[in-house]
């Protein structure tokens, strides 16, 4: 037995309350830079110009006669950007390139030089180890030198027979030296033309410095090298034999290697840093100063800097109003937030529910801006302006907003759906410069689409939803033209007839755009749950094959937590399908529970386990579950479920038996927090029900006699249990929705579990009874007379609690 204190579950859970906060802090943080960011976008959204002609009108082409004269409004500073970025092609054709010098090549060259002759002349003298066994000069002297230079045959048999002459070694350092101070360059080509146009850098590698190579005539080509090693040679040959004169100089001229190579990298640096160090040309007028004459014919300058001024008036302006409104819309997103977290019980506070919610309202605005956009360009059509006239507002009525609120209302709450309404619908009117009316049509629509939205059973329910929206888009144009005075019947119908495929377009969009919500943001919509809740899901299939008593208790349970949940108002198919799925992890021990015994050959297989096993036995099936629940992808709120379906309640029965089994005189004491389940508690009214729907439907299986007052003080005293036991402190349920829900159980047990009569034998014409073989009919069931009814009961209640771990 393990030597801990035993400890209730308050105490254990408080080790966990310092981490409550530092991550509550931690979300806190990321919903205020995700409202940042929205406020930042939606203010961009908000002060750009869409308009070609922007704050300073429109702007003559080039070639056109200007029609009146243009002046600076203030001191402008415009950027030539022509003119700057020709001087960077200058100053980048002017950059210095750079070539490395390895002035050690030679110098290492030298060494492997005397390195070879050393070795070989020793390779001479050594004697060999074994018979037969020479020494292999040639091979060493190649060895020696580098792989990367291939000694002729004939000049190493030369070599070998002078037996590396000392002297001859001399003479080839003497040839060497000659030329080692000079620089070699390989690709004499690419040399030559870049040495033409540009200043050329040398740096030694060596030390690092740099110098400006000055002459051409510095660098040698890899044959001019060769050329003069030979010139060389005569002088430091002189006298020697001619076969020894050639030998030494092929060898020499073999040894020749380039040492000046082309730095693409740093010649790429100079290059970037001479056209950054060019300083943007700049276009300076004071303010009044004339740019072009009325008459004059407009130029491509007077075209950049009529541009240049445009520019420089909208961004000041905008600049202002871009942070004005970036204040208000960050003010007006924090306190809906706040609000909306502290006073809505369902307001959804996760850090992925607040990008969720920013991100289609950062979306909206973004849409609905290039939605009139382009509806300001199809309004310039000859063809549309015969029908809309001037005014283009009225192709507005078309931008299907309501799909956003629509869209929110099929994964939240219709408080969360409402809040999100009034921001959509606000900032509609703030995109159509202020306009109030187009503010009340969008609000009139995303609520319509909010309400029908609110239990999508089918994909079909949302084009029905967007019919609804058109209709009471049709209601409030007509309302909008009553109060605006607009009687043209022509206009009305138009505007009308465009409000009302809003609606459907609205609809469309979200039937496409919820599949991808689902899968971006991991939310369960009710049309997912409907797929989940058919029993034909293999999942559930497999539940019944290899564990036919779970299955049947889940379908119940399931049937109790709907029915619970419709009564106090929460989502009743939610309840249902976690019910459904709850118990998944006992598929993998389906033996050592007791609804599946007879299944089993009726075997109790704890009696052989010590009460420490069987309660982690007993405990594992809810991390089991969560392990199908990952590998059949189940969605969130149904892990959920699985996860919160025991919270953190303690197994009664195993612990019981192990206080009885403790001695305590050898200091055995057993730890209660052993034998709880790892929790967490339930967070959800849904998973509170699905709590309580669990150990009520196990523990009426024990009621013999499933009387009202039986049933009735059975499910009160489980629902107390759970409420002393603290399960229930984190699932908002109040005590008039356990009222509430006990009475639902009530209901549903005692019309499932209902007296049936005791159906008379079948007998015969004579009044005879008929032998067992005939068939009866259907007996549902027969009661067993008083006194075996109540032996029965007990010994059927005791086994059944001792499975729960309820207390007797």
């Amino acid at each position: 037995m393990a030597k801990q204190e035993t400890k209730t579950l308050r105490a254990s859970s408080k080790p966990r309350a310092p981490e409550a906060e530092p991550e509550r802090r931690h979300r806190h943080r990321h919903v205020l830079l995700a409202a940042v960011i929205t406020s930042l976008v939606l203010a961009g959204v908000l002060t750009m110009d869409f308009l070609p002609t922007g704050a300073g009108g429109l702007i003559p082409r080039s070639g056109e006669i200007a029609d009146r004269s243009y002046k600076a409004p203030s001191d402008i500073h415009i950027v030539d950007e022509a003119a700057t970025e020709e001087h960077r092609r200058d100053a980048a054709e002017q950059a210095v390139l750079v070539y490395d010098f390895d002035e050690r090549r030679w110098t290492e060259l030298q060494e492997r030089m005397v390195a070879a002759f050393r070795e070989a002349r020793a390779a001479l003298l050594e004697e060999p180890k074994e018979v037969g066994d020479k020494p292999e000069p040639a091979r060493i002297f190649r060895e020696a030198l580098g792989e990367e230079t291939e000694v002729p045959d004939s000049a190493i048999e030369r070599l070998v027979k002078s037996k590396f002459d000392p002297e001859q070694e001399a003479l080839l350092l003497t040839l060497i030296s000659s030329i080692a101070a000079r620089m070699v360059v390989d690709d004499a080509s690419e040399f030559q033309r870049q040495a033409e146009k540009r200043a050329i850098v040398v740096r030694e590698l060596g030390s690092g410095m740099e110098r400006v190579l000055a002459e051409k005539s510095e660098v040698l080509t890899l044959s001019a090298a060769r050329e003069l090693l030979r010139e060389e040679a005569l002088k430091v040959f002189a006298g020697r034999p001619r076969e020894e004169r050639r030998t030494l100089l092929a060898l020499a001229a073999l040894l020749v290697r380039p040492n000046l190579s082309f730095n693409l990298r740093a010649s790429d640096e100079r290059r970037q840093a001479a056209e950054e160090g060019v300083k943007e040309v700049m276009i300076s007028l004071r303010k009044g100063e004339i740019v072009v004459r009325d008459g004059d014919p407009v130029t491509e300058r007077h075209v950049l800097i009529l541009e240049g001024i445009r520019e420089q008036v909208r961004s000041t302006s905008r600049a202002e109003r871009f942070l004005g409104t970036g204040g208000l819309l960050f003010i007006l997103l924090f306190l809906v937030w706040r609000f909306g977290a502290s006073g809505i019980q369902r307001f959804p506070t996760e850090s992925r529910d607040a990008v969720f919610l920013l991100s289609m309202l950062t979306t909206t605005a973004v849409g609905t801006s290039v939605a009139l956009f382009l509806c300001d360009a199809v309004a310039q059509s000859p063809a549309v302006t015969h029908w809309v006239g001037p005014d283009p507002s009225v192709l507005y009525f078309v931008i299907p907003v309501a799909a956003a609120t629509m869209l929110v209302r099929l994964v939240h709450s219709a408080e969360t759906a409402l809040l999100f309404a009034i921001l959509v619908s606000l900032m509609a009117g703030l995109q159509i410069r202020g306009e109030l009316t187009f503010a009340f049509y969008v609000l009139a629509g995303s609520l319509t689409a909010a309400r029908s939205a609110a239990r999508v059973t089918q994909r079909g329910t949302l084009l029905i939803a967007g019919v609804r929206v058109g209709v009471v888009n049709v209601l409030v144009i007509g309302v909008l033209a009553l109060l605006g005075g607009q009687l043209n019947p022509g206009t009305i119908l138009l505007s009308m007839g465009l409000g009302f495929i809003s609606g459907p377009i609205a609809g469309v969009l979200v039937l496409g755009l919820a599949p991808l919500v689902e899968s971006l943001f991991s939310y369960t919509t009710d049309v997912k749950l409907l797929e989940l809740a058919n029993r034909e899901q293999v999942l559930l299939r497999e539940l019944e094959f290899r564990a036919p008593g779970t299955y049947h208790h889940s379908m119940m349970v399931g049937h109790l937590a709907e029915k619970a949940a419709e009564g106090i108002g929460a989502n009743a198919l939610l309840a249902k399908v976690a019910g459904y799925y709850h118990d998944i992890g006992k598929m993998r021990r389906p033996h050592f529970f007791i609804e599946n015994a007879t299944v089993h050959r009726g075997e109790n297989r704890h009696e052989k386990l010590s009460p420490s096993m069987s309660a982690r036995i007993i405990q594992s099936h809810v991390k089991d579950g969560l392990e199908y629940g990952d590998k059949y992808k189940l969605a969130r709120p149904i892990m959920r479920g699985i996860a919160e379906h025991h919270g953190t309640s303690i197994i009664r029965f195993f612990f019981e038996k192990a206080k009885e089994m403790a001695d305590p005189e050898k200091g055995e004491v057993v730890a209660e927090y052993d034998y709880r389940y790892p929790g967490p508690k339930p967070q959800t009214r849904e998973a509170g029900i699905l709590m309580l729907a669990d150990s009520v439907e196990a523990a009426s299986r024990t009621l013999a006699d499933p009387a009202r007052s039986r049933v009735q003080q059975l499910v009160q005293r489980i629902i107390n249990n759970y409420f002393r036991d603290g399960q229930l402190d984190e699932c908002s349920l109040t005590l008039r929705d356990l009222h509430t829900i006990a009475r639902s159980f009530i209901d549903t047990l005692c019309a499932i579990r209902h007296e049936r009569i005791d159906y008379p034998e079948a007998t015969g014409p004579e009044g005879k009874k008929l032998d067992e073989g005939v068939n009866e009919g259907v007996v549902e069931r027969i009661e067993p007379g008083p006194k075996d009814r109540s032996e029965r009961a007990s010994a059927e209640r005791e086994a059944d609690l001792k499975r729960l771990g309820l207390p007797r």
